[in-house]
Order: C-alpha cells, then sequence, then structure tokens
C-alpha cells in the first residue's frame, strides 16, 4: 500500500512526544492506528468491537455509515477524501427524503459531519478535495449500506 503524505503527517504527529496521551489512545491502538486497523471509512474508530451499535466483542455492524453519530469514531486528515464525499452524499440523499424522514434517519449524523468539517483547516480540506479529483475517489460503502440509503 503507497502512503499518502497526509497518512505520513498523521503518523508523524503521532510519534510526537504526549501526541497519544493528549489524544487518550494507548501505544497499542496507536500502532492499530499505523497499521490502518481502525480506519473505519469516514472516520478512525477507537475501538470497532466496542460499537455502541452491536453486541460487545462484534464488529461495528454499522461502519462506516453511523460512525458520525459514534462516541469511538475520530477523524485523521486521510479520513477527510471519504468524509467529504459522505458528506456530499448525505446532502443527495437529503434531496431524495422528506424533511421529516431525512432528518429523523440522517440528521444527526449530518451535523456530524458537518462539525467534524468545520474543526479541519481550509487547507486540509483543500487537500482532502485534491485526493479526490486526482486519484479519482469514490465514496466507499459496504453493498449493505446501499440498502439502508434506498430507505
Amino acid at each position: 500500500m503507497v502512503k499518502s503524505s497526509a497518512m505520513e503527517e498523521a503518523e508523524q504527529a503521532l510519534a510526537e512526544q504526549g501526541a497519544s496521551l493528549a489524544l487518550g489512545l494507548s501505544a497499542e491502538e496507536v500502532e492499530q492506528l499505523r497499521a490502518g486497523e481502525l480506519d473505519m471509512g469516514v472516520s478512525s474508530c477507537r475501538d470497532p468491537f466496542a460499537s455502541p451499535f452491536g453486541r460487545p466483542g462484534q464488529l461495528c455492524p454499522v461502519a462506516p455509515t453511523r460512525c458520525p453519530e459514534c462516541r469511538n469514531a475520530f477523524v485523521l486528515p486521510s479520513n477527510l477524501p471519504q468524509l467529504l464525499l459522505f458528506a456530499a452524499h448525505l446532502d443527495q440523499l437529503q434531496h431524495r427524503l422528506a424533511p421529516s424522514h431525512f432528518h429523523a434517519l440522517w440528521g444527526q449524523s449530518r451535523r456530524n459531519v458537518i462539525e467534524a468539517l468545520n474543526l479541519r483547516t481550509r487547507e486540509e480540506i483543500a487537500r482532502a478535495r485534491r485526493r479526490i479529483a486526482d486519484e479519482g475517489l469514490t465514496l466507499s460503502l459496504p453493498l449493505a449500506a446501499q440498502v439502508e440509503f434506498d430507505t
């Protein structure tokens, strides 16, 4: 796997003294991040086996569609392209569904996505948009999510 500059920057930032402590991550979790084990697509996850949406010990059954609503989620620069694509997907979904239906199903996720994006710098967002364009990235959703979004 070829590492992007965003991934390399994130790894360097994690290597700084006290960075993992400031993020509330253990040394093991830092290594899992480096290995991509905690990447859920639109966000990273502190513990994909302790999802509030599933049984303890079960891999999160709703990632990445409900990541923005989860207390385990955190967004790294490497997650921004998928998060931007997910935001655009939710915007399209909002136009397809009745307002009350969209709000009930996806309103909180959309608010959380917008908040997560607003916490990023213009430069980070611009880099993520360039990656989307340069690499032809598309939103990666599990097949089961297609059924969920067709409701």
